[in-house]
């Protein structure tokens, strides 16, 4: 049985294009099975200059999530996203893409809770089919 990710994408510098541009890289690698809406957040503390969108992504994968970091990363950096540094979090960005959550049923994926309130924001008006 091929394990359920949740995977989040966020982007504040062209966050329409670079948010569709990475689902669509993203789709050529892996099943995304749903996706949530866009959430749209304003800059949050002092280092951001512009509006955050945030989505999550349903995918399922044979893959394991280590391969998947390294394939989320190799798509970061080809859209323009830095390498990773400690200074990285707290710039601008093109597109970021993180596993948020594993899980081997449907059912325990999506009653995920989060910590960060624009993801609880994210879960709670979506409803994937």
């Amino acid at each position: 049985m091929m394990p359920y990710y949740l995977v989040g994408l966020g982007s504040n510098l062209e966050p329409e294009f670079n948010i569709t541009k990475a689902y669509q890289e993203m789709t050529l690698q892996v099943n995304i099975l749903d996706h949530s809406p866009v959430l749209i957040n304003p800059p949050c503390g002092t280092s951001f200059q512009f509006t955050f969108h945030n989505q999550i992504l349903l995918i399922q994968s044979e893959h394991s999530s280590a391969h998947l970091k390294a394939l989320f990363e190799r798509i970061e950096i080809s859209m323009g996203r830095e390498p990773k540094s400690p200074e990285r979090r707290l710039r601008d960005r093109p597109i970021d893409i993180d596993i948020l959550a594993q899980s081997d049923s449907m059912e325990e994926i999506l009653s995920i809770s989060f910590t960060e309130t624009y993801n609880q924001t994210i879960m709670h008006s979506w409803h994937p089919s």
